[in-house]
């Protein structure tokens, strides 16, 4: 039984998928501050899920990084005050304007 369990949540901490509302998006690999990502797009909602372990000394350059990513895959700048998530998965609602 813990074979089991441990698989299961071996998988779901590997997965990269979306939040529900972004599962119908387009999805955007991206490498950025060394680091592989996935961009998920959906109109004007956008998330972006950082892969792999990031160390500590790494966390304060991560999220800019991300923002960062986010603008150069979609051409659209993220709307002031919805940018809200951490180093591994960040969201914003984007100003294609």
């Amino acid at each position: 039984m813990f074979r089991l369990l441990f698989s299961l949540v071996l998988f779901l901490t590997a997965c990269d998928s979306p939040s529900p509302w972004l599962a119908h998006g387009t999805a955007t690999p991206v490498t950025a501050a060394g680091y592989n990502m996935t961009i998920w797009q959906a109109g004007d909602n956008v998330e972006v899920i950082r892969h792999g372990y990031a160390p500590r000394r790494d966390q304060p350059r991560l999220r800019p990084a991300m923002a960062r990513a986010i603008v150069d895959v979609t051409g659209c700048e993220i709307r002031p005050d919805t940018l809200e998530g951490d180093s591994g998965v960040l969201r914003a609602k984007l100003d294609c304007g």
